[in-house]
Formats: structure tokens, C-alpha cells, sequence
């Protein structure tokens, strides 16, 4: 059966080049339009749809407000459209809090002309979001979130017998609603540095950490090229380059750079091989939920040196590719559900 499609777009020109794109797909099936949030709701409640496609700058009702309402009414797959800008960035990040699958990116109607390079990634998209468990589209929130009470039980030094130096965690579809369940929950104390590589276009990532960094008893900074990794310190990976893990004479730090030039921007694979290069049997990583396979061949080095690594579950993962391929690898020492991940973490980091 056919994937049913609304597309939900305040420019007649969007509609019709994104009616245009995904009917260009026989698996994929467009049972209307709406022309704001307000029209979207009435057409989701009248057709049903399997997906919807949601521009995020919209009058009468934008694209976070209707999104809000979707997912409290009619939960179910959505893709926020949005400007490929850094003003384009906060609302689609604060989208992906409020419980959206994905996104993708739109050059601007002068760029008209760059609109077909989006095609395959609006398909694959829609299809991957149609395949997403309706229960794993609700907002999420850490159990320790902010800076409450539990920030007063950070004062004395957490055990690291094994002497582990860096967590490097990877994700990609459903890494954003994973990463604000995940990292809330680490204490400022944190022993260790972390290096994260979640992928997004460029310009977003750096969006993405001052949200985290909002959330966070950790420091989260989007990386620049030599930072340091610290205890207490995540650093994200700047969508656009890649980023990899060296050792210098006081320790660990990143070199972000434009090559290789590789699928992924940034890759996990290029990042964990760099960790398992620098840390081998000193490092703890983590794949959360994602599309494809990036990450599951750096990990299985990781751990074939001795390194620890933890999968996320089929259970709670939104789109459960990244984790499956690391884990049927054998790359996985702990396959652990979003929930239980940061008790494993603290376990293998303290005993």
C-alpha cells in the first residue's frame, strides 16, 4: 500500500515542486494540501495521512504551533521543510524536541534550480518516517532534566577505575530527541570528555549544542578545530567538516577539517576510528538511533581493541538502522533501550 502524503506549505511553488518530487515515487501517494496549520489540521483529521510534510515559516498557525497540536491530537510521522539558514535552524531544532522525525533543507526560490539535489532525500525520508512506531514521537524528557536538586549531589569525584579518557557518541534519525533524553542526565562532574556526531546540515550543529547546553549540567559547545575534551565538557561535531579525535601533550583534542570528503558530514565512522586510533581500549562509545550504517565499522575496531560500546535497542530507537547494523556486526558489548543507556554508561565508567 502506498505511503499517503500531505504536503503542508505556505508557497504554491513548494507544493507543487514537492507534490512533484515524491509523485515522481509510485510507493509514495500525495492525498492533498494545506496552505498553513490551521488548514493542515483540518486535512490531517479528514485524510489521515501517513506522513506529513510540514514548512516550518507559515502565517495564521507556523509550523512549530501546528506541529505541537499534530502531536497531541493525531500523532504521526513529520518532516519539517525548512531554510537551509541559521535563522531556519532554531525552529527545526526546536522541532525535533517537540517530536518531528526529521527534516529537510530547501534552498530558496532564487535557487530554484538547486530544489531537484533534495529529491532522493525527501523520498528516502518520507519513506524511513513512514516506517517510525507512533509511540516513539512523543517529546521526550531526561528524568534528572536541568538544574534541579539532583545538580546538589555533584560534589564528590566519580570513580573511574579503568581510567577511560573520551564517550564518543553517533547518531543521525531520531538522534536529536535521543541526545535531549541522554545527555540532561550526566552530572557536571562527568569524568570523562565527549566528542558527539550527530548528522545535520551545516550551520545547524551549532544551534543544536546551544539548546543542549540549555539542558545540560555539562558544558555543550559546538566543536572548533583544537578544543580540548574535558571532564564536564560535550562537544558536538560541526555539521559540514569532519571531525576526528588526537593526542597532544596535554591530552585530548579535536581536529575538524574538510577532508575526507565522505558521505556523512560529520561521519561517525571517521570519528570512532579516530577514537580507536588515539584511545583503543580507553574509550566508551555509543551508536543511538539512526538511518543507514555510519558508525558500525568504527565501532567494531573500538571494540575489538577493548574499547566499551553500547547500542540503542530496536525497542526505543526511532528509526533502528545504525544501532541494528552495529550490533549484528558484533560491535556491541550492551544493547540497551534509550532509557537504560546512561545507567549502563555510569556502570562501565565506575566499576
Amino acid at each position: 500500500m502506498a505511503i499517503r502524503v500531505l504536503i503542508v506549505d505556505d508557497s504554491a511553488f513548494m507544493r507543487q515542486v514537492i507534490l512533484q518530487m515524491l509523485q515522481e515515487d509510485p510507493e509514495i501517494s500525495i492525498i492533498g494540501t494545506a496552505r498553513d496549520g490551521l488548514d493542515a489540521l483540518a486535512k490531517i483529521e479528514a485524510y489521515q495521512p501517513d506522513v506529513i510534510t510540514l514548512d516550518v515559516d507559515m502565517p495564521n498557525m507556523n509550523g512549530l504551533e501546528c506541529l505541537a497540536k499534530i502531536m497531541e491530537r493525531f500523532p504521526r510521522p513529520v518532516i519539517m521543510v525548512s531554510s537551509l539558514t541559521i535563522e531556519g535552524a532554531e525552529p527545526t531544532i526546536k522541532a525535533m524536541e517537540l517530536g518531528a522525525v526529521d527534516f529537510i533543507t530547501k534552498p530558496s526560490i532564487n535557487e530554484s534550480h538547486l530544489l531537484e539535489a533534495i529529491k532522493d532525500e525527501l523520498i528516502q525520508k518520507v519513506k524511513v518516517a513512514a516506517s517510525v512506531k507512533i509511540s516513539q514521537l512523543k517529546k521526550v524528557t531526561a528524568p534528572f532534566f536541568g538544574l534541579g536538586a539532583e545538580g546538589q549531589k555533584e560534589e564528590n569525584a566519580i570513580a573511574n577505575p579503568h581510567q577511560l579518557e573520551i564517550l564518543a557518541i553517533g547518531s543521525s534519525t531520531g538522534g536529536p530527541r535521543a541526545l535531549y533524553y541522554l545527555l540532561p542526565q550526566f552530572p557536571k562532574n562527568f569524568p570523562l570528555g565527549i566528542i558527539i556526531a550527530q548528522h545535520m546540515p551545516k550551520d545547524f550543529t551549532g544551534v543544536f549544542a546551544k539548546r543542549l547546553n540549555s539542558l545540560c549540567r555539562l558544558e555543550v559547545v559546538e566543536a572548533k578545530n583544537g578544543d580540548r575534551l574535558e571532564p564536564g565538557l560535550a562537544l558536538v561535531a560541526p555539521a559540514g567538516s569532519q571531525t576526528r579525535v588526537t593526542r597532544a601533550a596535554d591530552g585530548l583534542r579535536v581536529i575538524v577539517s574538510e577532508e575526507p570528503k565522505l558521505l556523512y558530514k560529520p561521519s561517525v565512522d571517521y570519528l570512532f576510528k579516530s577514537v580507536a586510533e588515539t584511545c583503543k581500549e580507553k574509550s566508551l562509545s555509543v551508536i543511538l538511533t539512526g538511518m543507514g550504517s555510519d558508525g558500525a565499522v568504527g565501532m567494531k575496531q573500538l571494540r575489538d581493541l577493548g574499547g566499551r560500546t553500547v547500542a540503542e535497542s530496536e525497542e526505543s530507537s526511532v528509526v533502528f538502522g545504525m544501532p541494528r547494523v552495529a550490533i549484528e556486526m558484533g560491535a556491541a558489548e550492551y544493547v540497551e533501550s534509550l532509557p537504560r543507556i546512561f545507567d549502563r554508561i555510569m556502570q562501565i565508567v565506575t566499576t
